[in-house]
């Protein structure tokens, strides 16, 4: 699975499975998700704008060497979650799933079973207990800028920097440079905002919606405390330009 960019955030914000089973690899996420929510759960997932088909969505079937396939939400039907295959290949075994969902501020993950598959659409159990927290998709900032990356050998790329976040980032590279699981030495160059050098890991690759002849490479970083402090100094210098851009802002800020 290589997602990323506006409409594919959530495959990046995930990380590699590797190997796990689907209850293995949920455990992994639940500290960062949160308690779990039993109650409303039709209410938070069959939402009027889910409804319209603007949710995204990950699944991952119980082979532990499914590295999960894209998907629409397209909102609820009868007590069940509906689902259209965003890419070009997915799994028919879901009777054991699970399920990311992004709408909104808010991404959502839960086990599921696939109850049909009919015309194209995928139909599972709407959930009785559910994981939440905010999407980080409010937290990136697009920007402009470079990163210089050393692989192990020495050999040095440069990449054009697409977006950015405190935690991870992602960048435009020739296609063929990188593979999920690759750790390289990443320096992030920002103009007015500074440089912060770290070793990150690759985690998508997307050829998909990048210009010829590139990919769009989904990276994580491994920080130290002093280097969490220099990414987030570039993030929140990046974050106020961004900020003070906006229409409302000088109708905000203005002085009567």
């Amino acid at each position: 699975m290589g997602l990323t960019s506006d409409d594919t955030e959530l495959g990046m914000m995930l990380p590699l499975r590797s190997g796990l089973s689907i209850a293995e690899y949920q455990q992994t996420l639940v500290e960062e998700f949160g308690e779990a929510v039993f109650e409303d759960i039709p209410a938070m997932l069959c939402s009027e704008k889910s409804a319209e088909g603007l949710g995204d969505a990950v699944i991952f079937s119980a082979d532990s060497n499914d590295s999960g396939a894209h998907f629409y939400f397209d909102g609820c039907e009868s007590e069940s979650l509906l689902f259209r295959l965003k890419g070009v290949f997915a799994r028919e075994d879901y009777k054991k799933a699970l399920i990311f969902v992004e709408l909104g501020d808010f991404i959502f993950m839960f086990f599921s079973d696939l109850k049909y598959l009919f015309e194209g659409r995928y139909c599972f159990d709407v959930p009785r207990m559910i994981y939440r927290r905010a999407s980080r998709r409010a937290k990136r900032v697009r920007l402009e800028g470079a990163i210089t990356l050393r692989k192990v050998g020495g050999v040095e790329m440069v990449g054009q920097l697409h977006d950015f976040s405190p935690s991870g980032a992602s960048f435009f590279a020739p296609r063929g440079s990188y593979q999920p699981g690759e750790n390289v030495l990443a320096e992030f160059t920002i103009a007015d905002c500074g440089t912060c050098e770290t070793v990150v890991t690759v985690v998508r690759v997307q050829e998909e919606g990048a210009p010829a002849g590139q990919c769009l490479v989904g990276i994580r970083m491994s920080l130290t405390r002093d280097q969490k402090k220099r990414a987030e100094h570039l993030y929140l210098c990046k974050k106020a330009e961004e900020i003070q851009k906006r229409p409302e802002y000088s109708r905000n800020t203005r002085i009567f």
